[in-house]
């Protein structure tokens, strides 16, 4: 599952049960900064990390692991399919 709608669902998912527990899907937008506000810490992001590596078989670099990079839904689903389509996938 690296396409569309797809990714940002399971990302969205994941997200939400992991990380705000109990809030409502509508608390959680896709530009929700998610660790610039404290949602998601750096501890925390090495389990987000895991899922979306395991999840969508790409291999996240050093560089990637910013908040530039990974701290919304938005930039999160586009690293995914930026990495899926340069062809870095494991």
């Amino acid at each position: 599952m690296t396409q569309g709608n797809g990714v940002r669902t399971g990302v969205r998912a994941f997200i939400l049960e992991h990380f705000l527990v109990g809030e409502s899907p509508e608390s959680l937008h896709d530009s929700t900064l998610l660790m610039t506000t404290g949602i998601i810490s750096s501890l925390a992001m090495l389990e987000l990390v895991a899922f979306v590596e395991a999840q969508h078989g790409v291999t996240l670099r050093q560089d990637d692991l910013t908040p530039d990079r990974l701290d919304s839904v938005d930039l999160i689903v586009e690293l995914i399919e930026e990495l899926a389509g340069a062809g870095e996938v494991r």
